[in-house]
């Protein structure tokens, strides 16, 4: 528990607590001489994982909005399509126009522009949730594992 203070303290995420290591797991019923049937997969040190939980359970507490449906348990895209059609329904019970556009993109979080992210951070959550998550995406590093 020590570290995990220390970490949060300081708003230091550890280099060697970002480094993952990427296994290729292959699909199944598909030709291994092909890259296209593998699925990367990356794994980092259990420790990094365990304060990954422990920071998101103190933002779900107190900054994740209540109609954020991302990374929250028990939370489904499904729960959030129904939440949006009550929302219309009641819109058209009471005569109101209104306008969606929904986006779903794949694999947001490899794609997404880390300092566009890290300015929303900053202007939405304390400043001392800054520091931890532009240390953590900072220099991250992976290594590769094959056939093993």
């Amino acid at each position: 528990m020590y570290i995990f203070n220390t970490i949060l303290r300081l708003e230091y995420w550890l280099k060697s607590l970002k480094t993952a290591q990427i296994i290729m797991i292959q699909k199944p019923g598909k030709k291994p001489t092909e890259v296209s049937p593998y699925r990367p997969i990356s794994l980092l040190l259990t420790i990094s994982k365990v304060l990954e939980k422990l920071i998101l359970k103190k933002l779900m507490k107190t900054w994740i909005p209540v109609h954020q449906f991302g990374f929250r348990q028990a939370h489904s895209t499904v729960q959030q399509c129904h939440r949006i059609t009550d929302i219309i329904n009641k819109a058209m019970e009471n005569k109101h126009y209104g306008r969606n556009a929904f986006l779903d993109v794949s694999q947001a979080f490899n794609k997404v522009w880390h300092p566009g992210l890290l300015f929303k951070i900053k202007r939405i959550l304390p400043s001392s949730y800054f520091n931890l998550p532009k240390s953590y995406l900072n220099k991250r590093q992976f290594e590769t594992k094959i056939n093993r």
